[in-house]
């Protein structure tokens, strides 16, 4: 239990650097806005947030996700945008929009942005909304 301890706050450690670190000339969600005419409208329901997603090779994708859900982490798994895994500490995200990033695997992960500021919280554990920008933004080590 303690080495899990202790590789979570090692992670969590690395996620403060590489935020701090972070050399692209765009933060994430900086350009997106709730209706953007390039993104792909995606699910259903009465509420609608902005999604963003920065590819390993710095492409980016965007969605006008739809949902009833309360959560942007439920939201996204709903509509089939993320996949991770489960544990004490809430949803690991290892796949957005079917790319991999799983830090253990790849040496990369996911960063989870809230108009263009990284998050405090997972995904899982933020409430919508209404007209936010959220963005993934794949992150090597």
């Amino acid at each position: 239990m303690k080495a899990k301890t202790i590789v979570i706050l090692l992670l969590a450690m690395l996620l403060i650097f590489a935020a701090a670190c972070d050399s692209q000339s765009s933060t994430p969600g900086e350009n997106a806005t709730s209706g953007q005419s390039n993104a792909q409208n995606i699910g259903e329901g009465s509420t609608t947030f902005t999604f963003e997603v920065t590819d390993n090779d710095g492409n980016v994708s965007v969605w006008n996700v739809h949902t009833n859900e309360s959560t942007v982490g439920d939201a996204l798994v709903g509509v089939g945008l993320i996949e991770g895994d489960v544990s004490d500490f809430g949803l690991m995200v290892t796949h957005v929009n079917g790319l991999r990033a799983d830090f253990t695997e790849d040496g990369a992960w996911w960063a989870f942005y809230i108009d263009g500021e990284m998050a405090m919280a997972g995904v899982d554990s933020t409430d919508i909304e209404e007209g936010a920008s959220y963005a993934f933004v794949y992150t090597p080590a």
